[in-house]
Formats: structure tokens, sequence, C-alpha cells
């Protein structure tokens, strides 16, 4: 009797320091993912040494803490990220992180067979795309490549031809007219980068061919001056200076300047906050097609916020809120809108990328329309979804649907509009 009491008492001991140093293992493990995410390396490798004294051949905790070690150049960190791969062999985070570890250190020979064993673990992953980067930008830095190449040609059919790239509504008098049209898009860039700043310049043309309404051929002008600071491993500042020509028909339509900052937050397991301004100033020219398009000179101010969600390593989810104010020479063109929108991307094997977007944008004018007697005011709505394949690190195949509803005070301004969309895409 004594001795299997003493045995039941044994048993529930055990199980209650069993318990406890699971509780203190998972408070280790949680605080140093904490630590890690916002960027304190030194406080989550000792969290994770903790957790590790608890549990001592824990692929968790050795796999995080060979990344706090990687992260802050220690060596120790490819005794810790080995050991977390001889625990989990298969485990395509392991294989990644070491390769990052052998990337950093300019071991890069060695890096390239972990990048490449885990696109082979875990394809259509976040995993294998950041494996796929590191490749890429092995062979860049092999090369002492700064500058990037990017060519798109395809075509689309335009229920209603109202739009310039950027989706800025053309003046009316366009409504309801259908066509084919070729597409070129040119982008290149060329970046100079720092241990905790960038510096980058970019050029982009585009071109619209139309089968037989030629008159709104559009052609586009970009260059762009931009410069970040990372003020830490979660935060990051860009400015940037934007400048655009385009013309219709042939004819000069309008230019642009554009500048404003952009803060990102990492906020760490995929989330991050986008805040952003930008202030454009905008001259059109007459036409004689469009004799008053220089009533619309005048300024922009917009900013908002966008919210990225990375639910697991295929699924990603965007949204977030704009509004924008427009100062011009006649009433008639100020005015204010609020944009609404959402997103969601999709990463399938075979390297099969699949999305959807919406977006709600409502703006009301300040002036009274002449032609109505009213003042104007605009609801737009736009879905579209989309679906493309990468049949090589360099060149994909892009399908995309989308449908636009325009509802306004003014009836003639009134529109519903149908893209159809097929791109092929090369990058350099």
């Amino acid at each position: 009797m004594k001795k299997s009491l003493l045995l039941a008492c044994f048993c529930i001991l055990v199980s209650i320091t069993s318990y406890a140093s699971e509780a203190v293992y998972e408070q280790h493990l949680t605080r140093g993912v904490v630590e890690i995410e916002g960027g304190n390396f030194q406080n989550a490798a000792a969290e994770f040494r903790a957790a590790l004294k608890e549990k001592p051949d824990d692929p968790a905790a050795t796999l995080y803490l060979g990344i706090a070690l990687s992260r802050v150049g220690d060596k120790e960190a490819e005794a810790s990220l080995n050991r977390a791969l001889a625990l989990s062999p298969e485990d395509p985070r392991t294989n990644l992180e070491l390769g990052i570890f052998y990337f950093r250190t300019d071991q890069r020979d060695e890096s390239t067979e972990y990048f490449e064993k885990t696109i082979r673990l875990a394809p259509g992953t976040e995993y294998s795309e950041k494996a796929s980067e590191y490749l890429k930008a092995k062979k860049e830095k092999k090369a002492g490549k700064r500058w990037s190449l990017g060519v798109t040609a395809g075509g689309q059919y335009d229920t209603n031809v109202v739009l310039t790239p950027d989706g800025v509504p053309l003046p009316q008098g366009v409504s309801q007219k259908s066509d084919w049209r070729g597409i070129a898009l040119l982008r290149g860039r060329y970046t100079v980068p720092g241990e905790r700043t960038e510096g980058s310049v970019g050029y982009s043309f585009y071109q619209s061919f139309h089968a037989r309404l030629t008159d709104f051929d559009l052609t586009q002008h970009l260059v762009d001056l931009s410069g970040e600071i990372r003020i830490n491993p979660s935060i990051q500042l860009k400015g940037v200076y934007i400048f655009e020509y385009i013309a219709l028909g042939g004819d000069q339509y309008e230019y642009t300047h554009a500048v404003g900052p952009t803060l990102t937050i990492r906020e760490g397991k995929g989330f991050s906050t986008v805040i952003e301004y930008r202030y454009k100033r905008l001259y059109y020219s007459d036409t004689d097609r469009f004799p008053n398009n220089t009533d619309r000179d005048g300024s922009n101010h917009s900013g908002g916020i966008t919210q990225n969600l990375r639910l697991t390593d295929n699924l990603l989810l965007n949204a977030g809120y704009f509004h924008d104010v427009d100062s011009t020479r006649v009433d008639f063109w100020d005015g204010y809108g609020d944009k609404g929108f959402a997103g969601v991307r999709v990463m399938l094997p075979y390297r099969i990328v699949v999305g959807g977007y919406a977006e709600y944008y409502r703006k009301n004018y300040g002036g009274v329309d002449p032609s109505a007697g009213v003042k104007r005011k605009d609801v737009t709505r736009t879905y579209s979804a989309s679906a493309g394949i990468s049949i090589t690190d360099w060149f994909s195949i892009m399908l995309g649907q989308s449908y636009i509803e325009n509802s306004s005070t003014v009836p003639d301004l009134a529109y519903k509009r149908g893209i159809s969309s097929l791109f092929l895409n090369a990058r350099f």
C-alpha cells in the first residue's frame, strides 16, 4: 500500500515538473519570437537559449537561436543552424536560413545548395520565393549588377476607352467606345545600395496602339528619383520625386511633378503597415478634342494607409484607405475623394499566382457642372481578377479581367467598362 502511494506521488510530481518545464519553455520561446520580430536579436538569443535549457533538442528554439545569431553576425549561428538542420533536415525554413547565413558571410557557393533545396522542398511558397530572390541577387552581385530591366508586351480589349495608364479618367467625350489595343511597357532602374540607405533612379515608357481609335493612342514617360533609409529592421522611410509626361494621339495631354514620403512599419509575421503622402502639381494642355483641358491645371494632395497581411506562406491580403483633394483653376474640377480597397494574392504550386482586387472610390466636386447645372458627385466601383504563371525566373505570362462602373449625378458621365488583358513579362 505504501509503495503504491509513493509511486502515485512520484508520478504526480513528475507530471507537475514536466508541465512546469513546458510552460517555462513556451514563455521563453514566445518572448524570443517577439524580440526577434522587433529587431532585438541579442535579447531574442537569450530567450531561445533559456528555452533550450528546458527542451535541449527542440528544433524550433534551435532554429530561432540560429536566426537571431545570424542577424547580428555571430559566428555561432552556423553551428546552431546546422544543429537545427540535423533535427529537421527537410524543413524549408531551416534550409533557407542556412543559405542566408552563408550568403551574408560571402560563402555564396555554399548558400546555393540550401537555396535550391528550399525551392525543391516548398515550391510556390514564401520560402521558395525568398530563396529565388537570393539566387538572383547572388548572380547580380557576382556580376556587380546594379541595374534592372523589365519588358512587358501584350494586348487588351477595352469596352470603353476612357482611362490613362494610372487610372485617371480622361474628360467626357470618350465614353462608350470599344477597341482592341496593343501595349508595350519598358521599365529600367539603377540602384546605389548602402548598409542602411539606398538610392535609385528609374524610367518607364508606356505606349498603346489602338486598332481603330488611334486618336487615343497613349504615350507615357515617367522618371523617378528615390532614396530610402532603414531606421531599424522594422521601420523604413522612403522619399520620392516623380516626373510624368502623357501624350494622347501624339499631342501633349499633361505633365506632372510629384513628391512625397512613404513610411513602412513591419510588425512581424508577414504583417506590415504602409503610410504615404503625395503632392502633385499637374499641368494640362488644350487640344482639338479637349479645348478646355487647361481648366484642370492645379494641385492634388493625397494620403493614406495600407495594411499588408500574410496569413499563410501562400496567402497574402491587403486593404487600405486613401483621401485626396484637388485644387484647380476652375471650381468645377475642384473636389475631394475617398477610396477604400482590398486585395488578395494566392501562390499555388508550379509557380502559379492568382489574385483579386476590389475598390470603392467616391468623389465630390466643388462646383456646378456647366452642362448639367448640378454639382457633380461620382462613385466608381472597380473589380479585377488575375492569374499568372512564371515559366522561368525571368519570364511570365499574365491574364487579367477588370470591370469598372461609374455612377454620377451628371448622367452623361456615367459609364461601365470591361477590360480583358493578356501580357508577357520579361525581366533582366
